[in-house]
């Protein structure tokens, strides 16, 4: 009985002393919820909010995804690339166009996904020098809860973690010795990633309103909130004009292609091909790296391929060890009429319009 009551004194003085039990802390990895009222159609958070955490040792930090994101410590080692040069050298099979001439990129080098960038790696503590990963971190369906992953921090530092998925998107986490009086308590900054979320929702209003050069056409712009959408959706030039595709956003890849929706969402069918299981094929869509075209600028008519396509190559917009992309596509329109075209990666969704007069 008095060891009982020597302990429960002891755990009071600790109290008294400031001493605190471990604590969750919760951040949220980009969007939670949809977007308010009025928000640009395609507009996404990929941030991390807070971007700035300051804990104790011991406590644990729980990151919630409702999209499509990872949460990732290098320790300071190179972050693997999502797509890379297929290791056995393979090349990419014949694939004939509907006029039934193959295209151009049939027996060039093949690019695969990277398993090692999409699966979780290492324990559950963020630890000093050690890598951890929670791999891709994205709910089931659109209708259930967001997914979770859950890190505990031991020692004290300052951890820097990224997205692996979406470059620029990170958050650093400085852990302070136990007891160490913190700066915002855990209910403070659940608000104030909320507030944040807000701002940022708000500013990709101003992203898609500003201004566009002639005969460009922005794909994708803003980076922590950013909108997957063509700026302008609409855009009119006269024939023999070259349109420049400017990618805009430094955390999305996009691209240009123009032909029949359902003809280039079986493309995407038949030549992306994530891995699904050990034995799976793996080899990204030939498109994304080569385009439809051989290098050296785009001609559009509207008959190209024998039905229409064309696709440019990915693009990004910005510098980023992620992925080794173009900024820009230029392609002249030779014939009037209108054109429809979609972004290839992110589907019909990411829409837009050229309409070529005489």
């Amino acid at each position: 009985m008095r060891k009982v009551i020597a302990l429960a004194v002891f755990a009071g003085a600790l109290m008294v002393a400031g001493v605190a039990q471990a604590a969750t802390w919760q951040v949220a990895a980009g969007e939670q919820t949809r977007a308010p009222a009025g928000t640009p159609k395609g507009t996404t958070l990929n941030a991390f909010y807070p971007s700035k955490l300051v804990i104790n040792a011991g406590d644990s930090v729980t990151f919630a995804s409702a999209s499509f994101h990872t949460v990732t410590y290098p320790a300071g080692k190179p972050m693997p690339k999502l797509i890379v040069p297929d290791p056995a050298k393979g090349s990419y099979d014949a694939l004939n166009d509907a006029a039934g001439t193959p295209f151009y990129f049939g027996g060039l080098p093949k690019l695969i996904y990277n398993g090692a960038a999409f699966v979780p790696v290492g324990g559950k503590s963020i630890v000093a020098g050690v890598p951890a990963s929670s791999g891709i971190l994205s709910p089931p369906t659109e209708k259930s809860p967001p997914a979770k992953a859950t890190y505990t921090f031991p020692k004290a530092g300052v951890f820097q973690l990224l997205c692996g998925v979406h470059p620029g998107m990170k958050v650093a986490v400085t852990v302070k010795p136990a007891g160490t009086p913190v700066p915002l308590t855990a209910t403070q900054v659940t608000a104030k990633a909320i507030t944040d979320q807000a701002a940022a929702w708000a500013k990709s209003k101003a992203l898609v309103a500003q201004p566009v050069p002639k005969n460009t056409v922005y794909m994708g712009v803003g980076s922590a909130p950013t909108t997957l959408a063509f700026v302008p959706a609409k855009v009119t030039v006269k024939a023999g004009t070259a349109v420049r595709f400017i990618n805009k956003s430094g955390t999305e890849p996009h691209d240009a292609a123009f032909g029949p929706v359902k003809y280039i969402s079986n493309l995407s069918k038949t030549t992306d091909l994530f891995p699904q299981g050990p034995k799976s094929k793996n080899q990204t869509a030939p498109f994304y790296p080569y385009g439809s075209e051989p290098k050296g600028g785009y001609s559009y008519d509207g008959t190209n391929h024998g039905n229409g396509f064309l696709a440019t190559p990915l693009t990004i917009g910005s510098v980023s060890s992620f992925f080794t992309l173009p900024h820009a596509s230029t392609v002249t329109f030779a014939k009037p009429g209108t054109y429809k075209f979609i972004c290839f990666f992110h589907g019909d969704e990411m829409k837009g319009t050229v309409v070529v007069t005489p």
